[in-house]
């Protein structure tokens, strides 16, 4: 019934952290946990092999790997390729999930079968809640989700059994939202629920969320929002529509600073 899918770049030994939390998160549902290692240069399967060699041999756990690096949203897919069929959780490698939810995550999952598209709130390392926290289950329809998307970091299940199609643009490598989005046009309204389900740690310099992974990825960013504009600009408020092109704007100024400061460095070295 439920998979977890986490995917990892050079990060051996905090990605056990997370597999730990959702092996203990599955076990109980009869689920299972797919682990894509996305073309880190020393690969991280002797890690996950001398902590978990067990569920390696019995299926619990599946490690695949990418020759090369394609980014977060082409290891998503390549996870959910190697999904069962029924719902898939997206697990960031630097985070965990949260064993004591599993049976309410898993009740309110098989509850809406024949939806595409959940969220799940989360915690930071703190305990404190991430985003705007709800009491009661939120419809997001199209429209909701262009103007404020999960609000706040939310954990992401869509259903195989819903749709088997890769569900993110591999040329963004790391904007999820868009393949949200696309889900919810085409199957109707997710779900933000307000069960939490995830730890999200704000801290550790390579999240993709820190000002050097913004900066890294910042022509993804500007590229991933003028095309959000181009997809789903008519759905949108005037002020939705400017914000996204004053965004695409400030991510387009931070590539071009990102390229100077590479340049400065290769020339340095």
């Amino acid at each position: 019934m439920l998979t977890v899918a986490i995917t990892t770049f050079e990060r051996g030994e905090l990605v056990c952290r997370a597999i730990r939390s959702a092996l203990a998160f599955v076990r109980p549902l009869g689920g299972r946990v797919v682990v894509v290692d996305d073309g880190s240069p020393q690969a991280i399967f002797p890690f996950i092999q001398a902590a978990f060699k067990a569920d390696l041999q019995g299926s619990t756990l599946v490690h695949v790997r990418q020759d090369r690096n394609g980014g977060v949203t082409s290891g998503k897919n390549l996870a959910f390729a190697h999904s069962d069929s029924g719902w898939v959780l997206f697990l960031d490698s630097d985070d965990e999930l949260l064993p004591e939810s599993a049976q309410e995550v898993a009740r309110a999952l098989t509850s809406r079968n024949h939806d595409a598209l959940m969220f799940f709130r989360c915690v930071d390392q703190h305990g404190d809640a991430v985003g705007r926290p709800f009491d009661t289950p939120q419809q997001l329809d199209l429209v909701r989700y262009l103007a404020h998307t999960s609000y706040g970091e939310a954990l992401v299940a869509i259903n195989k059994a819903v749709t088997s199609t890769a569900p993110f643009d591999d040329d963004l490598r790391g904007y999820e939202g868009m393949g949200c989005a696309r889900l919810i046009d085409r199957f109707g309204p997710a779900l933000l629920m307000p069960i939490v389900a995830r730890r999200y740690y704000r801290v550790g310099g390579d999240r993709l969320s820190s000002l050097s992974g913004m900066m890294a990825r910042a022509k993804y960013l500007c590229r991933g929002h003028l095309r959000y504009v181009r997809l789903f600009g008519t759905r949108m408020s005037l002020l939705t529509r400017i914000k996204f092109r004053a965004k695409a704007s400030i991510y387009f100024i931070l590539a071009g600073l990102d390229g100077v400061f590479r340049v400065r460095n290769e020339r340095s070295t």
